[in-house]
């Protein structure tokens, strides 16, 4: 029997969110063997229900804890491991075990604005309120009892250095099921997809972080030609009514075809992926970028901002000068081009992409995973 790890979050978010998605391929790691000499002994979370603000912050800040602190007592894990850096406050004081704290970002933790060629750019909460200036105290506080931080990028290690030096790091980046999105071993049925339009995938939130709309504004100002053969997909499940039907109006506006699908089922997303002509990725912050990785194991062309950490995955070709519309225009107009060009609606794999994204499967993850956690035992001891 291998050493036994404890999961801890807060409430047991879907796989459409990117906690959620993340804790999922942990699990998957851990239980898939490819975290060699280690095994779950457990999850603690709770359900996503509407009790109230009162009872979510009384259950956030009290309930949750205690109950975390009593099935570790109960359990006597190895280890505890807490899936993300939003759920920190749980690291429980003077562990009889080592505690290791994933940490995604730190938007919110050191907010800032973000001059670029497109306008500010508001990363994470400059204004905060009191309940969660006192909630951001609470995360400090444990994230500084962990006894390591595992870092899914270089970009969140690095900031995570100038907030905290003292808190050791290691990087353990996100893992994808590769051979379930490999579209040489699983093609998914072609989505509803017109044969004679670019198709040109966005996955992301309507944070401005995000950046979709600056993907309307440069496709708006392409040639009418070009543009009215282009149908942007927009894919997300963290929807904002105002910001939707804002971000619908701007494309109507310019006359750009936008279709909305909001929240899909992983198989529809694998399907877009590996049929439409490329992802556009133009966040200007991320703490990883999974749609990136995803998207290159669907063999689907991407093209992102050249900004952390989404510009640590792809290969330079597909790196764009941040925020720089002459490029992106000159890009879009590329794959519209290709797309003529082959006659067909079919795009075959892009095989490059898909050997770069086999970096990020459980199998070549699972060693980092497991150096991570022995690192943790390690310094535990000493």
């Amino acid at each position: 029997m291998g050493k036994r790890a404890l999961l801890v979050r807060g409430g047991n978010l879907p796989i459409s969110s990117g906690f959620g998605r993340a804790h999922d391929t942990t699990v998957q790691r851990l239980t898939s063997g490819s975290v060699n000499g280690w095994e779950i002994i457990g999850e603690v979370d709770h359900p996503i229900d509407d009790t109230g603000a009162i009872n979510r912050l009384r259950r956030r800040w009290f309930s949750h804890p205690s109950r975390v602190l009593r099935i570790a007592n109960e359990k006597s894990p190895d280890l505890i491991h807490i899936t993300d850096q939003e759920q920190a406050h749980l690291v429980p004081k003077n562990s009889t075990c080592p505690v290791v704290v994933t940490v995604h970002d730190l938007f919110l933790f050191d907010s800032k604005k973000m001059n670029t060629n497109w306008g500010e750019i508001e990363i994470g909460n400059l204004n905060p309120g009191i309940f969660r200036r006192m909630d951001l105290r609470r995360l400090k506080k444990g994230l500084h009892r962990a006894n390591l931080a595992i870092c899914i990028s270089q970009a969140t290690a690095k900031h995570l250095a100038t907030i905290m030096p003292d808190l050791p790091s290691v990087v353990v980046p996100n893992s994808v099921d590769v051979e379930n999105r490999d579209p040489r071993k699983n093609l998914r049925t072609r989505p509803d997809l017109s044969e004679d339009s670019l198709h040109l995938l966005v996955v992301g939130s309507e944070d401005r972080r995000k950046a979709i709309g600056f993907v309307l504004d440069v496709i708006g100002e392409l040639e009418d030609e070009i543009r009215n053969r282009i149908v942007v997909h927009k894919v997300g499940a963290e929807s904002n009514s105002l910001a939707e039907k804002r971000l619908k109006e701007h494309a109507s506006k310019l006359n750009v075809n936008l279709r909305w699908h909001g929240k899909v089922e992983e198989e529809n997303l694998i399907a877009l992926e590996q049929h439409c002509d490329a992802l556009l990725f133009p966040s200007a912050a991320e703490g990883f970028g999974f749609p990136v990785v995803e998207a290159m194991a669907s063999g689907c062309p991407v093209l992102v901002n050249d900004l952390g950490a989404q510009n640590e995955h792809p290969p330079q070709s597909c790196i764009l000068p941040a925020f720089d519309k002459s490029s992106w225009k000159d890009a879009i107009v590329k794959l519209d081009e290709e797309r003529i060009a082959r006659g067909s609606s079919f795009r075959a794999p892009r095989v490059d992409l898909l050997d770069v994204a086999s970096a990020y499967s459980n199998t070549i993850i699972g060693p980092q995973h497991q150096i991570a956690y022995d690192t943790a035992i390690s310094s535990h001891q000493s």
